[in-house]
């Protein structure tokens, strides 16, 4: 990676992110007026926005993994008034980022959204297993997570057997991490991950349409997936400023503060309303 582009890449970024966050959509949240998901929304950009400007422009890993939990908390809220909206792999990232181990272990739980058919999803009755929907991807860092490692397994074996499908051509190497991470075979998921953020790879895969704060800054889904071999004992070495090396440690801070009143009195473990409280992630559930 030729590092003045990369220089060049970050200075975009941070010009990008924003410094604030919307004072009046605090206010309403904590009033209980106005539009509360369109609040969310907005306080939800706004920390993402502030936790990767604590790093990248002021290298600070604290404030950094402080906000990833402001933002990760907002996001899980965001679920509380929709809890079947989509739950793509990108969705863990400030999660991740935050090393929160009460938010992280929310996000492992929360199944819904694998479940719900719509035209983005499929219209499968289990759609998560389909190859050919954008599912099936989300679901393979679920069950990383968790660990499932049996089905994983499996279930990358099965996409890397039939690559010509839309979501094995896409996302081959992903697959190939997966079932590294599987195998625990450390090696191959630092190969997986150099080749995700290689130049060449690395200029198209860190763009997309939700990437909009991070695709010049870091490798999204590699960030995610070298977040995710570290909680599970894999120190994996990338050698791409693509994914920042002082991310990768699991340091959970000795407290992580909740800044505003509405969500000091919000509980994550809280569930589920109406027909969706049967979905509501369990805390100190078993696997």
């Amino acid at each position: 990676m030729n590092s003045s582009y990369y220089k060049s890449s970050v200075k975009k970024g941070v010009e990008h992110l924003g410094n604030h966050w919307d004072q009046e959509a605090v206010e309403l949240l904590n009033e209980n007026r106005g539009s509360r998901l369109g609040c969310l929304n907005v306080l939800f950009s706004d920390s993402k926005s502030q936790s990767l400007r604590s790093w990248f422009a002021l290298e600070d890993l604290r404030g950094h993994k402080q906000w990833a939990y402001i933002a990760a908390k907002l996001q899980r809220m965001i679920f509380q008034a929709e809890p079947w909206r989509w739950l793509p792999a990108f969705a863990h990232l400030f999660p991740l980022l935050s090393d929160s181990e009460d938010v992280i272990d929310w996000y492992s739980r929360h199944r819904l959204p694998f479940f719900v058919q719509d035209d983005e999803r499929g219209n499968e009755a289990v759609n998560k297993d389909d190859p050919n929907l954008v599912t099936f991807h989300s679901y393979q860092l679920h069950l990383a997570l968790r660990p499932k490692w049996e089905e994983l397994y499996k279930r990358c074996e099965r996409i890397l057997a039939a690559p010509e499908t839309p979501e094995g051509k896409d996302f081959l190497i992903d697959h190939r991490f997966y079932l590294a991470l599987a195998e625990g075979n450390k090696p191959e998921m630092e190969f997986a991950l150099n080749h995700l953020t290689s130049p060449d790879v690395a200029r198209i895969r860190n763009f997309g349409v939700a990437f909009g704060l991070t695709e010049n800054l870091i490798a999204t889904h590699a960030t995610i997936y070298a977040k995710v071999a570290w909680r599970h004992g894999y120190e994996v070495q990338i050698n791409s400023p693509w994914v920042p090396r002082k991310w990768l440690p699991v340091e959970p801070l000795a407290k992580y503060e909740d800044p505003w009143p509405f969500m000091q009195t919000f509980d994550i473990w809280q569930p589920f309303e109406g027909d969706w409280e049967g979905w509501s992630p369990q805390k100190n559930q078993l696997q």
